[in-house]
């Protein structure tokens, strides 16, 4: 790739989600020489078993709109590269991004969409049951646990939507909150409350996973019974996820308390040439939406466009 390492392209986009793909889309129609990156084309968006509210979908799983995505940008001049990203330099006001196959690609703009990674729950025997009956993934890994009992953790959209996928083959699906209520919407209550092998168990939490090969039991804490076992098979922790922001800590962006990239209206971070869109921003606080990072992906790239007129 020696060629490729002395280009100079006018934006790379790091993270290959919704912001990254509609960025994308967008430089492509002003021209701007663009690549994006990332491992796994349209990120977390993969995931949902069924996505009811993106404009022109009744209904949709994560993996056919991802797909569509795909379609789309395919059709524009992108670099698409799949590679991990190892680190990002700024040097003589250009960026050098770092690739793990040892490629360097040098660009006049960088913009951040790298997400969030998905929490765990840091408690005993989790690490050691990932993939033995521990999992972050329902959409991935529903299909080992059909007529069986599994737990899902986690009060979120994501949590049950999850408990929603596994419900249709699973013979039992406990969901376990901290709180006493589901911080989810009202029509996703709804069609949890219509299932007839579902229980919500309220002010619990996991304290330990047990277990000898594959997992077999959880441990539950609350203030009022102190400790209960559950028998199952499978756990499942949708609990959020965290700024993906560890490749970019040398470059002195401004994030906020939580590690999300602060920006302004135009998707600009504090250092010249450096912009950001989707999860990893702080500009929607905890409502993360596909439509909105496709609009921040969109608004970047925009501005990105503007800017380099004006040099």
């Amino acid at each position: 790739m020696e060629n490729e390492q002395k280009q100079i392209y006018d934006l790379i986009i790091l993270g290959t989600g919704p912001a990254g793909i509609t960025a994308a889309i967008y430089a492509d129609r002003y021209n701007l020489k663009t690549a994006m990156i990332g491992e796994v084309f349209g990120g977390t968006v993969m995931y949902p078993h069924k996505i009811n509210n993106f404009p022109s979908y009744d209904e949709i799983s994560g993996m056919d709109l991802i797909n569509n995505f795909r379609k789309h940008i395919d059709k524009t001049e992108c670099d698409c590269i799949e590679d991990q990203i190892s680190k990002v330099k700024k040097e003589d006001n250009l960026f050098h991004v770092y690739l793990r196959r040892g490629d360097v690609l040098i660009s006049k703009n960088i913009l951040i969409g790298l997400g969030t990674f998905r929490r765990k729950l840091n408690v005993k025997n989790e690490d050691k049951f990932i993939g033995k009956g521990v999992h972050y993934c329902a959409i991935c890994d529903a299909v080992f646990y059909k007529n069986k009992d599994v737990v899902v953790v986690g009060g979120g959209e994501g949590a049950s939507m999850a408990v929603l996928l596994l419900a249709e083959t699973c013979n039992k699906v406990y969901q376990i909150i901290r709180g006493d209520e589901l911080r989810t919407a009202p029509d996703t209550i709804e069609k949890l409350e219509k299932l007839n092998n579902y229980s919500l168990i309220k002010n619990n939490e996991i304290v330990e996973i047990q277990g000898e090969m594959l997992v077999n039991k959880v441990l539950l804490k609350n203030e009022v019974d102190n400790q209960n076992a559950i028998d199952i098979d499978g756990v499942f922790i949708e609990i959020g996820g965290a700024p993906n922001s560890a490749i970019i800590s040398d470059l002195n962006i401004d994030v906020d308390e939580k590690g999300y990239i602060k920006v302004d209206t135009t998707m600009k971070t504090n250092i010249d040439g450096i912009w950001a869109g989707g999860d990893i921003t702080n500009i929607d606080g905890d409502f993360k939406q596909i439509i909105n990072a496709c609009s921040q992906g969109a608004i970047a790239a925009h501005n990105i466009y503007k800017n380099m007129d004006k040099k």
